[in-house]
This record gives C-alpha cells, structure tokens and sequence, in this order.
C-alpha cells in the first residue's frame, strides 16, 4: 500500500488510517454530541460546530506530534514499553504547545472540558488500534534463486522488521514450492537469475490463483527499502519497467510548487538567515555567503548559494568531502549544518529555477564525474532538478564516500522513477523531524 507515494507495509498504513479516522473525525463527533443533541437553535448548532471544527484540527495536531515521535514505526508499536513512554511524552509536549496557543488566543480553544475528554481518548485510541492492527504472526517467505542471491534477500528481509516477515523456505534455481504449500506461505520472492523454466512458472501460477503473493526481488527490494539496486538493473531497465514519468504536466505542477512554496518558506525564514548573516559577520572568518558551481538538471553546472560554515579553502584545493569532524567546519557552522541553517539561501537558487525544493543532491562536478566512473546509471539522476532536500537526504546519511554515494543513488533513482507531488509532499514532511534531530548532518 502507498502513502503519499511511500509503500507502507500493510499494518502500518492500516494503523495510519484507522488513527486519521478515529482521532480526526469519530472522537471530535463523539465528544461533541451533547452539544449536537441539546442545541434547540440555529446558534447553538453553529457553537457546537465550532467546537468540532477545533477538536478535529486539535486531533490532527495530535497525530503530527505522534508522527514525530516514532508512533506509526512498528518496530516502536510492538514494543509496549517504549510506546506507551512516547505516547506520554508525545501528549505531554501537544498539551503543552496547545496551552500554550490558547493562552495567546484563547478564542480557538474548543473548551476545557472537551480537551479534558480528548487526552484520556487520545490513550485509548492509540493503545487500542495497536493492539488490533499490529499483527502478531509475520508474513511467511519463500525465496527462489542461486545461494548468493537468496542470501542477499534474506539479509533485506532481517534488515526491514517493520515489514513482519519471516523466511520459512529457501528453494535452488529451477525449482520452487509445489501447489500443496500454498497454505503454508503467504509471499513467494523470485530472485533475477533464478531459471524461469517452464516447470517453474507452472509452479508459481498456481501458487498465485491460490492467493500467495508472487513477486521479483527487485520489486520487494524497492518496496522494502524505497531502493532501486543498481547492481541488479540493466539499461533496458529504464525503459521498460513501470514509472520514471516526468511528463510536461508534471514538470509545470512541480515547478508551481516550488516557486509558491520556496517564497512562503523564503519569509518564514528571514529572521534566521538575518541572525545568521549577524553571526557569521561577528565570526569573521571569511565572506558571508558561500558560492560554488553545483551539477544540476541534464548535467548543466550553476553556482549554488549557501551561508560559508568552512574556513575558505585556496583557490587550487582538491574538493573533497566533508567529514564528520571536519577542522575546516568553524565553531558557527557547524550549528549551522546540524539544522539545515546554512542551506536557507538555496531557496533563491529554488525561485530561480536552478533548483527544486524536492530532488537529489546537487554535487560538485568533480565528484559527479568521480561517482559516475565507478558507480553506473549515476548520470540518470540528473534527469531532474537537484533539490534542497530529497529522498536520499531524509532515509541516508551524508554520503562521503563511493559506496555510500552508490546507496544515495539507490534512493535518488526510486525518487526519479515514482516522482510525484504526494512523494513530495511527504518527504517534506519528513525533512521537518530530520531537521529537528539534526540527522546526517556533516
């Protein structure tokens, strides 16, 4: 199942929707039926609805600060202890924060007493719809393939917990579960070099009319991981296989987006890039802003625009990658790249079109070239504008070396074959908690 373009294993997105129901709509109805039922006038009807109005925003605050506390991961919901410690640090901070609104305006408050009815709700729900939903067996796995292959599947199944699995059978190349298994397995993986003969297909036919799930690896692998696995992929890959659509329609939809959202963003962020001009101004240790030529769309170099957080390198320094106690990062910056601060001036390269808020990471043309020697299909990652934050920024680290550039381009390709305004919208989403942990900063 997708959500926002993210493939959410089963349970997850069960869970996710049943909370957006209950906390969202039923309990904001359920608290306010006496107003509903007691209301003998077009006023008191119009009270009762403002009061709904509330509690439904109220309950979707909820659910936001319940995201960001890892309350939708599975491996957090089957762990009773550590959920119910977040879920209590969780109320305890949306409390907070709403007291703290109400007190300055307090005409948006639904009232005390519902609020007091939402808090002991919010518990039931969220411990309730877990225990429903959160399965307790775990989907049963065939892998067909050579040793190796099979090995390398097994190792993304143990790594993916959130998706419940377990590998309950491991079958040779040409060979594969017979019809009398069906009820025994729940998913069947087929690895890429695993022989298709005939006897095989019948095998996995009749297993799929019997209700067992028959898929290849590379497509769990992507579901899984949200990876494309650029070892197992040819060229006629990107021609075939399903996505990779970047028509007109949504290029301009895109483009929209960025231009509204960058200048929203671009004046929300004022008072902090002003602080930081003061601050790198007092540092002084060099110019305020930091230009660099950066590879952008179809391969075309532009000069990306960033507050300086390093001492100026000379002018015939060999670029190399940040590390992560880099003598060259000051004092300042290194604030700075923990939240993101010094990439707010990449807003004017978004509204001038070298960028999008969303895309793969704009690289110096010294290492593009660097990681398309040795990395293959990294080109096609240039296929869209480079962007501010992306799919590889919010799931991996700060890639300071070929092999982890080769797993960045893993999720840079998946973002370029499922591209799509929801993708977008939930990865800026997710910047948002990876900004406020400050993770893969470097």
């Amino acid at each position: 199942m997708r959500v926002f373009g993210k493939a959410l294993p089963p349970s997850a997105a069960t869970l996710l929707g049943t909370n957006i129901v209950l906390l969202g709509l039923c309990v904001p109805i359920f608290l306010t039926h006496h107003g509903w039922s007691t209301a003998s006038d077009s006023a008191g009807l119009a009270a009762a609805l403002k009061v709904l109005i509330r509690l439904i925003a109220v309950g979707l605050f909820c659910q936001t600060v319940f995201y960001y506390h890892e309350l939708y991961n599975l491996q957090v919901a089957r762990n009773v202890a550590e959920q119910l410690s977040r879920l209590l640090s969780a109320i305890g901070i949306a409390m907070l924060i709403l007291a703290g609104v109400y007190a300055v305006a307090p005409a948006l408050s639904p009232g005390r007493d519902a609020l007091l009815g939402l808090a002991p709700a919010l518990i039931v729900v969220i411990v309730i719809t877990r225990l429903i939903t959160v399965p307790r067996r775990r989907t049963r796995v065939a892998i067909i393939g050579p040793e190796l292959s099979r090995h390398a599947v097994q190792e993304t199944i143990e790594s993916c917990s959130e998706w419940n699995m377990e590998l309950v059978q491991r079958y040779d190349v040409n060979d594969g579960p017979s019809p009398a298994m069906a009820s025994h397995l729940d998913r069947v993986i087929v690895c890429a070099d695993a022989g298709q003969t005939p006897h095989l297909i019948e095998r996995l036919t009749d297993l799929k009319m019997r209700g067992v799930r028959v898929e290849t690896s590379a497509r769990f692998y992507e579901e899984a991981t949200g990876r494309v696995q650029v070892d197992e992929i040819r060229p006629e890959w990107f021609v075939f296989s399903s996505g990779f659509e970047n028509g007109r329609y949504k290029r301009l939809v895109k483009r929209c987006f960025d231009v509204f959202a960058a200048s929203l963003l671009l004046i929300i962020a004022l008072p902090w890039m002003l602080l930081a001009v003061v601050i790198i101004t007092i540092e002084g240790k060099g110019p305020i802003l930091f230009r660099q030529d950066r590879v952008g769309l179809y391969g075309k170099t532009f000069r990306i625009l960033k507050f300086r957080t390093m001492v100026p390198a000379p002018p015939d320094a060999t670029p190399q990658w940040a590390a992560s106690n880099d003598k060259r990062i000051t004092a300042v910056g290194r604030l700075m790249r923990t939240f993101r601060i010094d990439e707010l001036p990449q807003l004017l390269n978004v509204l001038r079109g070298d960028m999008s808020l969303v895309g793969p990471r704009p690289e110096q043309p010294y290492f593009c070239q660097l990681l398309a020697d040795n990395i293959p299909f990294y080109h096609q990652r240039h296929t869209i504008p480079p962007g501010l934050t992306g799919w590889a920024q919010v799931r991996y680290r700060y890639g300071a070396t070929i092999a982890e550039s080769k797993r960045k381009l893993e999720f840079d390709l998946f973002y370029v074959k499922h591209l799509s305004i929801w993708l977008d919208l939930a990865i800026l989403f997710e910047t948002v908690k990876v900004v406020l942990v400050g993770r893969g900063a470097k």
